[in-house]
């Protein structure tokens, strides 16, 4: 909702319409919420909001898994890298740049 709008609710069809302060012209409009008969909207919402908690945290653990995995891949791909070079006998440092000047 703007600054140049306010809401109403429609006291009929108990849909919610938002509508321009200066104009008075309908900018959105929601349905009416669907109830079901004889159902307690709290319960259905906290039920809702609790899938939606389980939802939301198996996407966070399931990103958490794939940035460990991730980490020990690297990890091991350098660990790996740094005993090849051990091996190798290699003692070149790379060139700093400061001592091109």
């Amino acid at each position: 909702m703007s600054e140049g709008s306010f809401l109403i609710d429609c006291p009929c069809c108990k849909a919610r319409i938002e509508v321009d302060r200066k104009t008075g012209k309908v900018l959105r409009h929601w349905d009416k919420p669907k109830v079901k008969e004889g159902a307690d909207p709290m319960a259905e919402a906290m039920k809702k909001m609790q899938e939606d908690k389980a939802r939301l945290d198996g996407y966070f653990s399931g990103a958490r898994d794939e940035m460990d995995k991730k980490k020990k891949d690297l990890l091991d791909k350098f660990e790996q890298e740094k005993k090849r070079i051990e091996e190798s006998g290699e003692d070149i440092k790379p060139i700093n740049p400061m001592d091109l000047d």
